[in-house]
């Protein structure tokens, strides 16, 4: 009698409802790129694909980039109580020899030539300074010369540092107000730096929480006096790998805010390929044009100071910010604890995405005026915040987390690149830290018990072999942590489905 072939099952989303303490998140979705300007979208569309990675590993550093070349010129005023400086965090999370340092080299490379020249200018006029000095202590040589006669020694221009201390970024932000880039290739080095004084109790962690609303920054170190900076504008990008992030950040960051006012990317892994695709000189030149006049705003000067000047929103474009406002505040009442306050964090995000977008805009030539932002620009700023929501719950999924769900992620992870399915044997082969059959069933034992996935039967055929069994992933299952306890399985965990079509994988049915 011949045997019936069976194949993979087609299981139904009711089969792998998990218990309700498990939270399966959303799947990724790629980055509204509609939503950026032209010579940005351009640059960042050809970045990735050169560098093959995903679009938001090159647009989140170029949105901290860009906020950071308007610094304190500019702040958008929504009310007269209400006002928004462009300061922008971002992180891309993915694990190493994900192209994060590539991606962040390729996206900060207008500031990081900038630096470069300015650093060689310096270089020159401290020669020059030098030269002047040794000349005026050969004219001055008495120890009751008047120093005040002495040459100033040169300030070099900074845009862009890694120094991460807030001693050391309100010294640089002392002899350059219009702002500063911060760029880390490993934030862990950020989080690290909050312990640096304080014995581990974290005593720059609240310095931080006000330099991302612009707001003055005073630092008193003995030995170093006391530093104030009116106008704290310091934008923040970097890289981290997933459970770095988690540890990095710990639950005192989480509940003080600082989580909230990340933005984060954590598109999945893809295979590594040859490209030959490349950004084109042209994109590369229309992107330095954009930075070459975000630079060159200058803010207002009142009474004696420097002044951001206020970017007023268009009557149109106050609309459409009052709507997305009580939509996203409606919004917010579905969350509650961290993704809350991430969730409150998103709203002003909105304001600070559409005066960098439209000022992006007006930098790259479209026919815009600079001071009032108009509804377009709000539009792209809203489709922003949505995308950002939503990345937002998928990280949040990783930080709530633990060392066993990384494991549990990453096998699911590499399950899904071959195909969602896969025997002990086929996982020995292609996980090294999995060595002996044996371990490969312990390891998709235990996705099955957290609704990961099901064992099937794969009986002999009529033209031989020994009966097996094969595991395949639940259909909505995305690879990233999942918890708690396990569904209920019935027959033991084992699904067995007649084929009609031998050795065909049928679809999934949700």
């Amino acid at each position: 009698m011949r045997v019936q072939e069976q194949h993979p099952p087609t299981f139904h989303l009711d089969d792998f409802t998990p218990s309700a303490e498990i939270q399966l998140p959303e799947a990724f979705k790629p980055f509204p790129m509609e939503a950026l300007p032209g010579a940005v979208g351009a640059f960042a569309v050809e970045g990735a694909a050169s560098i093959g990675c995903d679009t938001s590993y090159i647009v989140l550093p170029m949105l901290s980039a860009l906020a950071s070349a308007i610094g304190n010129t500019r702040r958008v005023a929504l009310k007269r109580a209400w006002e928004e400086p462009p300061i922008i965090w971002t992180a891309i999370v993915g694990e190493s020899g994900t192209a994060k340092s590539p991606a962040l080299d390729l996206a900060l490379g207008p500031v990081r030539e900038r630096q470069h020249r300015a650093m060689r200018e310096h270089a020159e006029a401290q020669e020059l300074h030098e030269a002047a000095m040794a000349e005026w202590k050969a004219q001055h040589g008495r120890k009751d010369a008047d120093a005040s006669s002495a040459p100033v020694p040169p300030v070099c221009r900074r845009t862009l540092t890694d120094d991460t201390t807030t001693e050391a970024i309100a010294h640089l932000l002392g002899e350059n107000p219009r702002g500063l880039l911060v760029a880390r290739d490993e934030l862990a080095g950020w989080f690290g730096g909050f312990d640096r004084y304080t014995g581990g109790k974290g005593g720059d962690a609240p310095k931080w929480l006000e330099v991302f609303g612009g707001r003055a920054l005073i630092t008193d170190r003995r030995g170093s006096g006391t530093t104030y900076v009116p106008r704290a504008s310091v934008c923040i990008c970097g890289g981290i790998q997933p459970g770095i992030l988690r540890r990095a950040l710990g639950a005192s960051n989480i509940e003080n805010g600082l989580a909230a006012r990340l933005l984060f990317a954590m598109p999945p892994r893809t295979p590594k390929r040859w490209t030959d695709d490349d950004v084109t000189e042209a994109t590369e030149r229309a992107l330095d044009r954009v930075f070459d006049r975000l630079y060159a705003l200058e803010p207002d000067y009142t009474d004696g100071e420097d002044e951001p000047r206020l970017v007023h929103l268009s009557p149109e474009a106050k609309r459409e910010f009052r709507s997305f406002v009580n939509r996203h505040g409606e919004q917010q009442m579905q969350h509650d604890g961290a993704q809350a306050a991430a969730w409150s964090k998103l709203e002003g995000y909105g304001a600070r995405f559409a005066l960098v977008v439209h000022l992006t805009r007006w930098a790259a030539g479209e026919a815009v005026e600079a001071d009032t932002i108009d509804v377009q620009s709000v539009r792209s700023a809203i489709a922003m915040v949505e995308w950002f929501g939503r990345e937002t719950g998928r990280v949040y999924a990783l930080l709530e987390g633990d060392d066993v769900d990384d494991a549990r992620g990453k096998l699911v992870e590499l399950i899904q690149r071959k195909g969602g399915d896969v025997s002990a044997r086929e996982l020995v082969q292609a996980c090294w830290s999995i060595r002996k059959a044996p371990e490969a069933e312990a390891a998709l034992n235990d996705l099955e018990t957290v609704g990961a996935g099901q064992w099937y039967r794969v009986p002999s055929t009529s033209r031989g072999g020994r009966p097996s069994r094969r595991f395949r992933l639940a259909p909505p299952l995305q690879p990233q942590h999942l918890r708690n306890r396990p569904p209920e399985r019935a027959n033991g965990g084992f699904v067995d489905v007649e084929a009609q079509h031998p050795d065909t994988h049928a679809p999934f049915r949700q």
